[in-house]
């Protein structure tokens, strides 16, 4: 199974990201992402073998972090002018949550993410042949924010007609952790 992990968008954040999508016009050149699979990856695994996958929702299960605050940075252009996104504001909890999961993901991942963590959300991929216009030329991003309530474990399928993202599990975010 081809799989990551992500914090879903709510309601409200997608269908403002969609309504800014359809303030943009047309962009023959753009594959704009269904509503449905927006999301900030934090950590994706490649191809995991069935076998294994509870071993990865065992690891997840160690994970201890409360709910926290999500806000969208800016647009940018990802790659080589191939992916339009926009960056989510690198907070110490979302960091941490990434950071902890790529911890204890390392020997489930594919091929390990060595760089640093970039939050963000696809909104659209250049298709072939098409390019990503410019952040500036783009209507202005609406201020969006939301509380971080959840994570969940995906699996990926690519199909002819585009990638079809299925919850395997999801584990909740408390409002707030008690120390004792």
């Amino acid at each position: 199974m081809r799989l990551f992990v992500a914090i879903p968008l709510p309601d409200s954040a997608r269908a403002a990201l969609m309504k800014w999508a359809q303030s943009c016009g047309t962009h023959a050149g753009l594959r704009w992402t269904p509503e449905e699979q927006l999301h900030i990856t934090l950590q994706f695994l490649g191809e995991v073998t069935d076998d294994r996958v509870s071993r990865v929702g065992e690891a997840l299960d160690g994970i201890v972090a409360s709910a926290f605050p999500v806000a969208f940075e800016r647009l940018e252009v990802l790659g080589r002018a191939g992916v339009l996104a926009v960056a989510a504001r690198p907070t110490p909890e979302l960091v941490t949550l990434a950071g902890e999961m790529r911890s204890r993901l390392a020997s489930f991942a594919q091929d390990p993410e060595e760089r640093e963590f970039h939050p963000h959300v696809t909104l659209a991929r250049a298709r072939r042949g098409g390019k990503v216009p410019k952040p500036h030329s783009l209507p202005p991003l609406p201020a969006l924010e939301f509380t971080a309530t959840c994570f969940r474990l995906y699996r990926s399928q690519t199909r002819p007609e585009g990638a079809v993202y299925t919850v395997i599990r999801e584990w909740p975010l408390p409002r707030s952790i008690v120390q004792l």
